[in-house]
């Protein structure tokens, strides 16, 4: 029932080179050592030492002794290359792995905003860099900040780019990747996305999206960690990267494009909630990203999965029907799955999300609302969503509830799991979280 863990990139030795190499270099160097030790002492050493002798039996024991200690030290070097070469060869066979994992993960999504999330958090992933960006290009031909992780990262979205302007604008222009280790000594760098963020750029790789010979916009990383620079492999693997997400992004516009109505109308209800009560501005979206993700890991089907993202948008629309002064008061804030169920069942496109609507504050253990649920009585899609939406409660600051850490707020789900949550649903969220996963 469910799916398997996301790749780590940790280390690993799948053919056992590592052990083959070191047992040769004893083959190939320790036992010749030893040889002619032993023949030294067995055949040279008992003639050098005969009386008067004793000058030649000196040289010849230093002789040997600085053959041995040489034939070490090459050893050990050797062995200290070898080991680090294995080093980086096993590092890229995880990458690898790790990268087509990730794009079967691009693939399998058919919502814009869920897939730009994924690609820009395995960006920053795969290339331990602290911030990633996606900015596509607008119908007034400028490139627009579209998904932004790391600091400051709200602070962009949105924001334009001119082509031709900056780095990035210069890759959009040129339609070539770009690595950029020291972004304060080239003059293409434009300092004033820092200002409007606050945040620090040091580095950059930043590479075209392109689909059928067409740039569609640029995906970059930013700043790789523990002061690395980016490197050629660095770029080859993002080109790699940018290739799948480019076409994936294709294929997700088309199909929103192919539903654009319902698209449109549940954007204008979700866009109204943010208005609406503005302490949970965001809090569908980012809800239906870490449902999405969650139904994925539990390797629920495309059809449930694209169940659980609607019913995640709209999850809290019963709220449009209380005055803003109201829907805070305990009773009547239990009226509001009623009321969203109510509001949405009567439209044939979004009846199947009804019943999660309806069933997303019901408790594992019964004691939930609107209707006493328990366990398998409450749909599967509801339980997911109510595990996801408590996270993005927890670790988002609104201005009534002080925002947790990434850890206390797994550790919440944790002490909750079988009471208020599904286990399996809870420990499938543990595992396959990390605190990069979180959106801000």
């Amino acid at each position: 029932m469910f799916g398997k863990k996301p790749t780590q990139l940790r280390p690993r030795d799948d053919t056992g080179i590592s052990h083959k190499l070191k047992v040769s270099y004893f083959v190939a160097s320790i036992i010749p050592i030893l040889v002619m030790t032993y023949l030294y002492l067995k055949y040279i050493s008992p003639e050098v030492f005969k009386e008067g002798q004793d000058v030649i039996a000196i040289v010849v024991a230093v002789l040997m002794l600085l053959t041995i200690s040489l034939s070490v030290m090459g050893l050990m070097l050797t062995s200290r290359a070898a080991n680090d070469s294995i080093h980086t060869l096993q590092k890229l066979n995880n990458r690898m792995d790790s990268l087509l994992d990730l794009t079967k993960n691009f693939r399998e999504s058919m919502y814009v905003d869920v897939l730009l999330d994924s690609i820009a958090n395995s960006a920053s992933q795969i290339l331990n860099a602290e911030a990633s960006s996606i900015l596509l290009y607008d119908e007034a031909g400028n490139l627009r900040f579209e998904h932004i992780t790391g600091e400051s990262a709200n602070a962009l979205k949105g924001k334009i780019v001119k082509p031709g302007v900056g780095i990035t604008g210069w890759v959009a222009q040129e339609g070539k990747p770009v690595v950029v280790n020291d972004v304060a000594s080239d003059p293409r760098f434009a300092s004033m996305y820092d200002k409007d963020s606050g945040f620090v750029t040091r580095s950059m790789l930043c590479v075209p999206l392109v689909i059928e010979g067409v740039n569609i916009g640029i995906l970059e990383v930013i700043n790789k960690k523990d002061d690395e620079p980016f490197t050629e492999q660095d770029m080859k693997i993002l080109f790699s990267l940018a290739d799948h997400a480019a076409l994936s992004i294709s294929r997700s516009k088309n199909y929103e494009s192919s539903h654009s109505d319902f698209i449109q109308v549940t954007e204008i209800l979700v866009t109204a909630m943010d208005y609406h009560v503005p302490e949970k501005k965001g809090h569908a979206r980012r809800v239906a990203q870490y449902a999405v993700k969650l139904a994925k890991g539990l390797g629920l089907n495309e059809q449930e999965q694209k169940r659980i993202y609607f019913g995640s948008l709209l999850h809290d629309i019963g709220l449009l029907k209380y005055n803003q002064d109201d829907y805070w008061g305990l009773k009547k804030f239990e009226m509001h799955p009623n009321l969203g169920f109510e509001m949405i069942k009567a439209i044939t496109i979004w009846q199947p999300v009804a019943p999660l609507i309806l069933s997303h504050h019901e408790r594992f253990d019964g004691s939930g609302y609107p209707r006493g649920l328990a366990g398998s009585e409450i749909p599967l899609g509801a339980r997911v969503i109510a595990v996801a939406e408590v996270f993005d409660s927890l670790v988002s600051a609104r201005s009534y509830k002080p925002s947790v850490s990434y850890t206390e707020a797994l550790e919440e789900l944790k002490k909750n799991a079988g009471s208020q949550f599904d286990p399996h649903v809870v420990s499938m969220f543990v595992s396959i979280f990390r605190k990069e996963d979180v959106v801000e």
